[in-house]
């Protein structure tokens, strides 16, 4: 618990009540004599002293009067720096950040903000509490995924934060299954960072193998085993990290300098979606042409890149490099034989 400092002029613990009854009223307010009620029935002076001290100590008031009294009513939206007592506001954004960590593929970290989220709960009155529960019910986050976790996964997390902890970083013996692998494989890894993959969904640990000092990223989930080793990260090609880190897309890593995409997109909705949530690439920008929008922004990998393009189907035309402009093409021209061309259709129907 926070010490409170009064400078010898309201009781400490009137004064922890003070800030309690202004977050029950919450946007309702406090007169002065409402004030010195919650306080202990206490005189109206005191009541001012301790309006006055709270706000020496960083807290801040909005003031207005009540229409049938005229009286001064005060709303604390901002509590004092010595305050331990979480805002529903912020409880619900970690909620929300809760939430949208699952739908981005890490049920782990999901479950640790829950386990915090419950020691907040302690702090927050009965009156937030309860608008909480109400809100609750009205948050939806969807359009991720749903990753399937297994038990040791919370200790694989551990072992990395471990190896990122120490006073000189450890490299990491890994039992890594790839996709597609009958078994996993030893790999003796130098973890550089966790990258959270929004468009393809998962964690990675981005890193090299400690022997080849081969570039690779690892996703989390498919880590069989993992042991913490008593030898110190030293990364020969951290330039290439660097890269391969800001640019990455949906889990897919290049060490590649970065090339500038240039697409054309119609379609107002996009546009307009575009321009109020750009997405996070890196160097995004957007310039509206009348009835379509020049998109422009750095990468280095095409496969995640060509993921992103094609959700938009014919309302993205790739401008430049002229070789991812090809490679999507390509996928359409692929997607075209899976579901068959013209004369195929109209002969079944």
């Amino acid at each position: 618990m926070a010490i409170v400092d009064t400078e010898k002029l309201v009781d400490g613990e009137r004064l922890r009540m003070a800030v309690q009854a202004f977050r029950d009223a919450a946007e309702k307010g406090l007169t002065r004599g409402k004030l010195a009620e919650a306080m202990g029935h206490v005189g109206l002076r005191s009541a001012d002293r301790a309006r006055k001290l709270l706000s020496d100590q960083g807290a801040e008031f909005d003031c207005r009067s009540e229409l049938r009294t005229r009286e001064k009513v005060f709303v604390m939206v901002k509590g004092p720096r010595w305050d331990d007592n979480i805002s529903r506001e912020t409880r619900l954004a970690l909620r929300v950040a809760a939430m949208t960590l699952g739908h981005g593929g890490n049920a782990i970290l999901e479950k640790q903000l829950e386990i915090l989220e419950q020691i907040v709960d302690k702090t927050l009155t009965d009156r937030d509490r309860k608008v909480l529960d109400r809100l609750r019910k009205n948050i939806h986050v969807r359009g991720g995924v749903s990753e399937q976790t297994g038990d040791n996964q919370v200790a694989v997390l551990g072992k990395i934060f471990d190896s990122f902890s120490a006073d000189i970083p450890r490299q990491v013996e890994l039992d890594y299954q790839k996709a597609g692998a009958s078994q996993p494989r030893k790999i003796l890894f130098s973890p550089y960072c966790l990258t959270q993959d929004i468009f393809g969904g998962g964690t990675f640990v981005l890193g090299e193998e400690a022997v080849s000092h081969e570039v690779m990223q690892v996703r989390l989930s498919r880590i069989h085993g993992i042991r913490v080793v008593n030898r110190p990260v030293i990364f020969l090609k951290a330039d290439k990290l660097k890269r391969a880190a800001e640019h990455q897309i949906g889990g897919w890593i290049k060490t590649d300098h970065p090339y500038e995409v240039r697409l054309r997109v119609t379609g107002r909705s996009w546009i307009q979606a575009m321009s109020e949530a750009r997405p996070d690439l890196p160097g995004f920008r957007i310039e509206k042409k009348g009835s379509h929008a020049l998109i422009s922004f750095q990468a280095n990998a095409p496969e995640g890149l060509i993921r992103w393009i094609l959700q938009m189907g014919p309302a993205a035309e790739v401008l430049e490099p002229e070789a991812l402009r090809s490679k999507v093409r390509e996928a359409a021209e692929a997607m075209v034989q899976v579901y068959g061309g013209p004369n195929e259709v109209n002969s079944t129907l």
